[in-house]
């Protein structure tokens, strides 16, 4: 019999580390042991791999919920890389790659296929879930759950009906990055979760620097700043123009740098975000649209030129400094202009029903819907070429889409950009007669057959220009031909894309009807969220300490490294140092989350201490390097 792996074994195999970071062995043991696991992990936390490590070591297939194509995409490529089975299925896809997917995953193919969550709740996905032998159901980006969030996805609220199709010991596991009591609530409800056991990260960063500057010149110490520093470092702004301005202000001061927004090519944004990831360039100037799935260890500096949206938002962009475990710093600049300006911004993101209606009538007539049809349709959605048909002003339309979205209409992917791909949908007699009916044919499909392997299996990406050289035709021609065969069913052509993708949840409707009170409710909840980073910035105790306690409702103490500490440090004995470290002692607690308690700046006295005390007996030790206090 061979003996059954551990969970460091996989980690060490596929991973190639040693031993897990604080806190996710509890969470992969608890997934393991069968219980229901809500787990919040900030980021950079090493979520994944609290899915991933269990995932392998259970029989059969992980299903992963996730609601962003590109994370799903990086998450599956990086699994390939490390030789484990895995598929992911969106909005973009045609039927034809779905259902080839399905056809392996039914045949065991893969460890974990990746699913958005419009896919994962459709008739035709869960006519499939009771035969792929799911044995671990994974939610990722819980928070989307909560109707009060940015983030709010309505299919989030229906994933609840897979489980009913699920063997009733099937374990649920939900992750997420961040999320308040009252949404760890709403998401162990929403999933129903049974008895769900719910592990916390460390959100204290103590290798983090808070700083706050509030000040009308912005522009003039963020270039200060970034002219007595070094180091590789993120500025966020809030709007395109305004990430291109800066940019090109940076860049005149001598310092090298790259703007980063949503309006880019979607290859033009993996150059630049390549190239500073590699320290080509130091300064990356961006929207929140950059950042998903960037893992840069060795950012010294985040700068905030406005201030985010929510708190949640701003943690996680700080948290993009320092995963190093090295000292860095988080930098807000903000005006009372700013926080006046990002009201309004609330006010224009949660439109009037007139203007909801405008936008519906002009996206469903843009992409081509008719009335009574198009329910659990997905249609490329080019939205920037609608508004400009109808004359709408872009960021009202897209409120107006985003709005609809949050009342569950229909869903809005975002863009990115897929190559165009093929797969034989005929048997390869049919082909070879094919081409002897239609000998015009022969070059283009002599050279998918002889270029190509699988073919006939699964769906091969293909790039036109270098077919179109080797049967000596134009591009144009080529399209032309492989478009017919797709037209007589020869094969299955999908053309490359990077246009965001809209899935309609309801028919087309001529006479639509919005539920503008929960619009005025969503409208309150953004300006309270508003309200609370404001606060962040008006206090007047530690800035670690703040984050804490917003996150898990448990203080730890003054962090003695963000601005507000440093202006009231005082020197600092061992016998201050004693007593704070017998005060973070709690039973049980693992020598390595008691070093994320130690305040950056007096590390090595705080070890000190530490080595003192356990010699005293003041503090006791186990085999598993647990710690607690003696008994009384």
């Amino acid at each position: 019999m061979i003996p059954q792996k551990s969970p460091e074994d996989i980690l060490k195999e596929y991973w190639g580390y040693g031993e897990f970071r604080p806190g996710q062995r509890n969470i992969i043991d608890s997934i393991l042991a069968g219980n229901d696991t809500l787990a919040l992990l900030p980021t950079g936390g090493g979520k994944s791999i609290c899915f991933q490590v269990p995932g392998m070591l259970l029989p059969g297939l992980t299903l992963v919920i996730s609601p962003l194509i590109a994370l799903m995409k990086d998450q599956v490529d990086g699994l390939k890389k490390r030789g484990i089975s895995a598929a992911f299925m969106n909005s973009g896809q045609s039927r034809g790659e779905v259902k080839n997917i399905l056809e392996n995953a039914l045949q065991g193919h893969y460890s974990f296929l990746y699913i958005s969550p419009e896919r994962a709740i459709s008739e035709n996905f869960a006519g499939y879930i009771p035969n792929l032998r799911i044995s671990l159901l994974v939610i990722d980006e819980a928070h989307c759950i909560s109707m009060w969030g940015k983030d709010f996805r309505p299919s989030f609220q229906k994933i609840h009906t897979i489980r009913q199709l699920l063997p009733p010991k099937t374990p649920v596991a939900a992750f997420t990055a961040s999320a308040p009591s009252w949404i760890q609530k709403e998401i162990v409800e929403g999933l129903n979760m049974r008895n769900a056991q719910v592990y916390q990260g460390a959100f204290g960063r103590p290798n983090l620097n808070f700083k706050v500057l509030e000040t009308e010149n912005k522009r003039g110490l963020l270039i200060h700043a970034l002219k007595i520093t070094q180091g590789s470092s993120i500025v966020f702004a809030n709007t395109r123009k305004e990430v291109q301005d800066l940019a090109s202000l940076i860049s005149g001061e001598g310092i090298s740098v790259h703007f980063y927004h949503g309006g880019l090519p979607s290859q033009e944004r993996a150059i630049k975000q390549q190239e500073w990831i590699q320290n080509r360039v130091r300064v990356m100037v961006c929207t929140n649209a950059f950042g998903m799935g960037v893992d840069k260890p060795d950012v010294r500096y985040v700068y905030h030129f406005t201030p985010s949206s929510t708190p949640e938002d701003y943690y996680q962009e700080a948290g993009r400094a320092g995963r190093d475990g090295n000292l860095s710093y988080c930098i807000l600049f903000h005006h009372n202009s700013d926080w006046k300006r990002a009201l309004e911004l609330i006010q224009s993101q949660h439109p009037p029903e007139d203007q909801l209606k405008r936008t519906y009538h002009a996206l469903m007539n843009g992409i081509g819907v008719l009335p009574g049809q198009g329910q659990d349709q997905v249609f490329p959605a080019p939205w920037t070429r609608i508004a400009d048909q109808y004359k709408i002003p872009h960021s009202e339309f897209y409120a107006a889409i985003k709005t609809i979205e949050k009342l569950g209409q229909w869903e809005l992917s975002e863009g990115m950009k897929t190559p165009s791909r093929f797969k034989f949908l005929a048997e390869y007699t049919e082909v070879y007669d094919f081409k002897i009916r239609y000998p015009q044919y022969e070059g283009i499909l002599d050279v998918l057959l002889r270029s190509f392997s699988g073919v006939f299996e699964h769906y091969t990406s293909i790039i036109e220009l270098n077919l179109s050289k080797k049967i000596r035709k134009t591009e144009d021609e080529l399209r032309l031909q492989l478009n017919k065969l797709h037209k007589v069913g020869l094969i299955d052509y999908v053309e490359q894309t990077d246009a965001p993708m809209l899935l309609l949840l309801e028919p087309r409707s001529m006479y639509p009807s919005f539920n503008m009170k929960r619009v005025l409710q969503l409208k309150k909840m953004r300006t309270d969220s508003l309200s609370k980073l404001q606060e962040y910035t008006q206090i007047q105790h530690c800035r670690s300490d703040f984050w804490v306690e917003y996150f898990t409702s448990r203080p730890q103490g003054n962090c003695l490294n963000c601005d507000l500490c440093e202006s009231k440090r005082l020197p600092i004995d061992a016998d201050w140092i004693r007593k704070d470290l017998l005060k973070r002692v709690q039973p049980g607690i693992s020598l390595k989350r008691l070093m994320d308690y130690f305040p950056y700046t007096y590390r090595k006295e705080f070890s000190h201490v530490l080595n003192d005390l356990l010699d005293s007996g003041e503090i006791v030790k186990n085999p598993d390097n647990r710690l607690t206090l003696p008994p009384s």
